[in-house]
């Protein structure tokens, strides 16, 4: 997976809040093999009017997505394709093929051709001799590849030097195992690539197939899934890592699979309990768009689990709502996010009861019309049709925060599309746009004792390490701006800018005001990296405004 994802996106992950309860607690009354069965958004329980919504606004801001396909309760609610891309072209799954890779260890497993997770991986490979051989690199296990805890130097969540290396070199399992040792294996997150194609080798090395092959045999035709290919390196070792390519129909029944616990059709194609442990959180990332990682799947939360690729590749795993979602792409590094904020934003809140809804035929049409045009619209009519503005600070309408109980509100970006309803004290209010940012986020607190309110970002530094993802903790900040101000109201308020910084990585500006009132401090923060400028953030962060 290449460094596409927007540093911030964690914040964009706590929004997404899964409502207990709506799942439907049923088995499947058939089964996709030969094909998916197609239902009315409102008889699964979905509305569509939020589908229609979401659909527009990624025409509306011509986001690189190329297919969205949701299935709930096992039925096909929407399934729209962007021209020229139709139902039967495959698309490069990109990094999801590692998840892939995940399910097809579980099987070997399974099936007796490997004991355990708990094997060293140099066992695999007696017939090679490993360079910077130590007792850490001895230590690695067959878990350790699975989540990414090999101990390696290896990074290529930002730099892709190892992928680079596998791509330029020869013996793509020697290299990986003369890699030195950077860490205990167990110890430390650290995404490489060459871990999933490991795994790949240690299949063909104990199964005698390579894994596409293996694949083919145990997991895609159990499935109904034919049209497929992975590549291969030079030595045809599957690549593993990435090179899986799918129709979005078939990507969606690997979900399907894992939602059903490793059951298809009353066969128990991998086994319960390696679903479960695979995702689960094993490590925390330093990644900052997931939370944890599982067996080769990023755990967005524990309601939560997602396959993801580079450019917008996505199989995410709803159980709680009985919800899959598969969206491709070719989205743009600044972009690859959006995905998970059309989830946060659209298709979570569309999801809205365990039983049928009334049927609403506008929205039906709506949704017919809108998915026509995405499949016969080319670039040119998209032109004529899209009327955002490509400047980053021109904002839609705008919507207000009214907070009764302390008498005041601020007004925001309703492009801010992304509530947060699992809030902690001190934070009342949260919203955030589409990648994670830019973030608002207003809080009510105890005033900090023997704190006078012009230092006040010393409170704001404090509230940001709480906040922010965890790999900013340790973050360079620097208070840019720090100066007392008066609101259009009249009420004294301490303006704050502090700039965090890490190495490699995009700055982030968090810009914000204070207020003393009632013995309680009152905030408005808002924070962003490339999407906004100081100047936007200011804007809404000095809306604040208290009641006379």
């Amino acid at each position: 997976m290449k460094q596409t994802f927007q540093l911030f996106i964690g914040i964009l992950i706590v929004m997404i809040c899964w409502n207990v309860g709506l799942a439907a607690d049923k088995q499947p009354d058939y089964w996709p093999t030969k094909g998916w069965r197609t239902a009315s958004p409102e008889s699964q329980g979905v509305d569509s009017t939020l589908l229609v919504d979401m659909l527009e606004t990624i025409w509306e801001h011509d986001y690189d997505i190329d297919s969205v396909l949701v299935i709930r309760n096992g039925y096909i609610v929407l399934d729209a394709y962007g021209f020229p891309f139709k139902a039967d072209d495959k698309r490069h799954i990109q990094s999801c093929s590692k998840s892939v890779i995940s399910a097809l260890v579980g099987i070997a497993i399974d099936q007796g051709y490997i004991q355990d997770v708990n094997q060293p991986v140099l066992h695999f490979f007696q017939k090679h001799v490993a360079r910077n051989l130590d007792v850490n690199k001895q230590a690695m296990t067959l878990e350790h590849l699975l989540t990414m805890t090999h101990g390696w130097e290896c990074n290529d969540l930002y730099t892709l030097s190892c992928l680079s290396d596998l791509s330029c070199g020869g013996g793509w399992v020697q290299l990986m195992l003369d890699l030195p040792m950077a860490d205990v294996p167990g110890t430390h997150f650290n995404y490489c690539n060459g871990a999933a194609f490991l795994l790949s080798a240690i299949l063909q090395e104990q199964t005698g197939m390579n894994a596409f092959s293996f694949a083919k045999k145990h997991l895609f035709t159990p499935l109904g899934i034919s049209d497929v290919h992975w590549s291969s390196n030079p030595q045809y070792i599957t690549a593993g890592y990435n090179g899986l390519h799918m129709q979005p129909q078939d990507v969606v029944k690997i979900g399907y699979l894992y939602l059903n616990n490793g059951v298809w059709d009353g066969k128990q194609i991998i086994s319960s309990q390696w679903i479960k442990v695979s995702t689960q959180r094993h490590m925390t990332t330093n990644a900052g768009f997931c939370s944890g990682y599982g067996y080769q799947w990023w755990i967005v939360s524990p309601g939560i689990y997602t396959a993801i690729g580079a450019q917008g590749q996505y199989i995410t795993v709803a159980p709680e709502k009985n919800m899959l979602t598969v969206f491709t792409g070719s989205l743009d590094r600044k972009d690859t996010s959006i995905p998970l904020g059309l989830l946060a934003a659209y298709l979570i809140p569309a999801v809205t009861s365990p039983t049928p809804l009334p049927e609403n035929s506008d929205a039906a049409r709506a949704l017919t019309s809108v998915i026509a045009r995405w499949q016969n619209t080319g670039p040119t009519g998209r032109e004529k049709t899209q009327k955002i503005s490509e400047t980053s600070d021109q904002r839609g309408q705008r919507q207000e925060y009214v907070n009764i109980e302390y008498g005041f509100t601020v007004t925001y970006d309703a492009e801010l599309l992304i509530k947060d309803i699992n809030l902690e004290s001190p934070v009342v209010f949260q919203r955030s746009g589409l990648r994670g940012l830019p973030v608002l986020i207003v809080l009510v607190d105890d005033i900090p004792k023997n704190m006078p309110l012009e230092y006040t970002a010393d409170y704001m530094l404090d509230l940001s390490k709480r906040i922010l993802p965890h790999n900013y903790h340790t973050a360079y900040n620097k208070i840019k701006k720090e100066e007392l101000m008066t609101l259009s109201d009249g009420t004294d308020a301490n303006y704050v800018e502090i700039i965090w910084s890490i190495p490699s990585r995009e700055k982030l500006t968090t810009v914000g005001i204070f207020v003393y009132k009632n013995n309680k401090v009152v905030g408005v923060v808002a924070g962003s990296m490339e999407e906004s400028s100081i100047e936007y953030l200011a804007e809404i962060t000095k809306s604040l405004k208290f009641s006379k």
